[in-house]
């Protein structure tokens, strides 16, 4: 492998769909260099074969042999904080794929290892590298839209049947929506609006019969007093989703549709065609006069090779990380009050990590 002496160095551990995702970017880009893939399933070897690295079936082999200093872990989320510590203790910096973990104790074990060790943890929830999510943070944050009262998020798939053949995605702890799909719009919410302080859900398996969920209504109450609402469902096709709207992945069908709509005391966003909606110049307020729209031109970009680029300047300390271990697990917190409340039956209270 011929790479840039000034190039950061990672691996791959794991590399199904989005670690061989991971895998392609990192060795096509300049600042950083592929240098092992590390999966149990054997058939993998054919992704280390087209990317020209080493590939090792297990962790302790990569690790005997390799000294990346980073590693992308991208494997089933209930490994990911076994995985975290051990690269942690050999001192490798770790960019971890969405949820950080599987419970909220093995995530305090990602976030003690990073404080034990001084390893940086980041963790993979790449829209917040979108530009089109970044200025709407910047819409809000600069208060064009005054004071926030509430967001409507409404997430609406029709996954193919065949996306289920992997047993982990339609069985507890890890399978469902709520923990694979709308832990990215409520990590999301909490980027755009502030912390989520209280979920309450109703889950169903009506359309799929599974034993996870197909269906989600969540009403969320955060911090700072706005309200918020995700309808949600994986089995119906239409046009409106975070992945059918943001245009970031090209796996997906694209739409020019809306996904989430913010709403604010002078003005509301819809998002991602990024209109603000507001009362013209005049000082007349109330529902007889005339709206202006405005849209917001945004410049598209990958933000998977964007979260790599701050992956790699965190490693050389030029930046600190955007999403670290704790940022992460209050995201899973609250993906996990989710489906808490949705068997309750009850309100839930989301715990601070």
């Amino acid at each position: 492998m011929h790479h840039h002496s000034d190039a950061t160095t990672l691996a791959v551990i794991g590399a199904g769909s989005i670690g061989s995702r991971h895998a392609e970017l990192v060795s096509q880009q300049d600042f950083c260099a592929l240098v092992a893939i590390c999966d149990s399933d054997p058939q993998v070897e054919a992704v280390a074969n087209r990317c020209g690295v080493p590939f090792y079936r297990t962790l302790g082999e990569l690790l005997c042999h390799e000294q990346p200093q980073g590693a992308i872990i991208a494997t089933p989320s209930s490994a990911h904080a076994d995985t975290a510590v051990a690269c942690a203790q050999q001192g490798i910096h770790v960019l971890i794929e969405k949820p950080i973990a599987d419970t909220l104790t093995a995530a305090r074990r990602v976030i003690d290892a990073a404080q034990q060790t001084g390893i940086a943890v980041l963790v993979g929830h790449h829209r917040r590298h979108n530009r089109l999510l970044r200025e709407a943070r910047e819409v809000i944050q600069r208060g064009e839209l005054g004071p926030l009262v509430g967001v409507s998020v409404l997430w609406a798939i029709c996954k193919p049947t065949e996306y289920y053949d992997l047993a982990w995605r339609r069985q507890p702890p890890s399978g469902g929506p709520a923990l694979i799909n709308l832990i990215h719009d409520l990590d999301s919410l909490r980027f755009l609006c502030g912390e989520i302080e209280e979920v309450y859900a109703r889950a169903s398996s009506a359309a799929r019969q599974l034993e996870v969920e197909d269906s989600l209504a969540i009403s969320i109450g955060f911090a700072n007093g706005m309200l918020g609402s995700i309808l949600a469902s994986d089995a119906t096709p239409s046009p409106w989703s975070y992945e059918a709207t943001a245009g970031e992945n090209p796996h997906y069908f694209h739409t020019a549709e809306n996904c989430y709509h913010i709403l604010g005391t002078a003005g509301s966003l819809a998002f991602p065609q990024m209109e603000i909606w507001r009362y013209g110049e005049s000082a007349q307020r109330g529902w007889q006069f005339p709206l202006t729209r405005h849209r917001l031109p945004v410049p598209r970009g990958d933000p998977l090779i964007a979260q790599l680029a701050h992956f790699c300047r965190v490693l050389n300390e030029t930046e600190t990380p955007l999403v670290d271990a704790r940022d992460g697990a209050q995201s899973l917190a609250v993906a996990l009050a989710v489906l808490e409340s949705a068997a309750s039956g009850r309100p839930v209270t989301v715990p601070a990590t």
